[in-house]
């Protein structure tokens, strides 16, 4: 997180003059102004995801049933239209001759009934043209309003983007100034620190997947179309390191869901799952915690946003939230 990005300035290297701490002080609470957008801005961003998704599913759906009706109301015409020839083909002194020839009353009684029955049944196909035909206007009704939905969802998934990129933006010229002013007063190997990234050797998750600029929510089991959300996103800058969590053995796998991916197995049967890599580190076998083994992209579906999904399995069993532990290191 970006919050404490300057927070160990004061106590590194050698004392820094007044105006130098003064400054310092300054960056520091428009970083943390920074990362209150982000925070906001993430979230808004997980909103308009999880929104457009399941919109675009209800559309899906709508076009479904759309097209059923019209099938439907195809069939029915036809049998209307197929009724219609055979009717004007007999025409009305067919019904007469069926009538004038019935045998007794009671045959005459039944044909009655028959033609009543036939009769019936084209009313009933009207009804239900009818029915259909109503049913149909009303999805193409609701299928616009979606469309409209649809539109205000993706210009506020855009938006929320926008605000993603500027604020990480604004965040790396304020540290790539500082930086630059204060790097012989710095040890590079702080860096991490300087993100107010603080490794954690006694927790399972021992340092931040993600070592530079990155921001998240709790979106964990956030609802998907079919599923929950089983992980936490990571917003960072295209190519940012993404460094093992945690020692263990790396791995690697695609999916059209998930990108470039990476799994960190644990002697304990403990994982983390790394998705949506832009690429990978030359890192394999046994790695440490922080060892580099992929950059942040937005392969599979990760859309236009680049970030990390991350996850946590102990035991080797099902995903359980790491929010928490990722606020302790991050």
């Amino acid at each position: 997180m970006l919050a404490g990005l300057l927070a160990v300035l004061s106590v590194l290297g050698p004392p820094v003059a007044a105006d130098t701490k003064s400054e310092l002080e300054a960056a520091k609470r428009e970083l943390a102004r920074i990362q209150a957008e982000l925070t906001q801005a993430t979230g808004a961003w997980q909103a308009a995801e999880r929104d457009l998704e399941l919109t675009r599913h209800e559309i899906a759906l709508t076009r479904e049933r759309i097209g059923r009706l019209e099938d439907q109301i195809d069939r029915t015409e036809q049998r209307l239209q197929r009724r219609a020839i055979l009717s004007f083909q007999s025409g009305p002194a067919a019904t007469v001759d069926l009538l004038l020839s019935a045998a007794s009353f009671a045959d005459l009684s039944d044909r009655l009934e028959f033609l009543n029955s036939l009769t019936q049944a084209d009313a009933d196909l009207i009804v239900e043209r009818d029915v259909a035909a109503e049913e149909l206007r009303r999805e193409r009704e609701d299928l616009l309003a979606l469309a409209e939905r649809e539109a205000r969802e993706a210009e506020a998934l855009r938006l929320a983007r926008a605000r993603i990129l500027d604020a990480f933006a604004r965040a790396d010229a304020l540290v790539d100034r500082l930086t630059a002013k204060y790097r012989a007063e710095l040890a590079a190997r702080k860096e991490l620190q300087l993100l107010g990234q603080t490794p954690d050797p006694s927790s399972p998750i021992q340092v931040c997947p993600v070592a530079g600029p990155n921001s998240f929510v709790d979106s964990f089991g956030w609802p998907r179309v079919g599923h929950t959300h089983q992980g936490i996103d990571l917003i960072a800058p295209f190519g940012t390191p993404v460094v093992a969590a945690h020692p263990g053995v790396v791995s690697r796998s695609s999916s059209s869901t998930g990108g470039l991916q990476a799994y960190v197995r644990a002697p304990s049967g403990t994982y983390t799952f790394y998705a949506h890599l832009s690429s990978y580190s030359s890192a394999s076998g046994s790695v440490a915690a922080g060892t580099v083994i992929g950059y942040v992209g937005s392969t599979g579906n990760a859309g236009d946003t680049n970030h990390l999904h991350f996850e946590y399995h102990p035991g080797g069993g099902a995903a359980v939230n790491p929010y928490q532990m990722l606020l302790r290191v991050c």
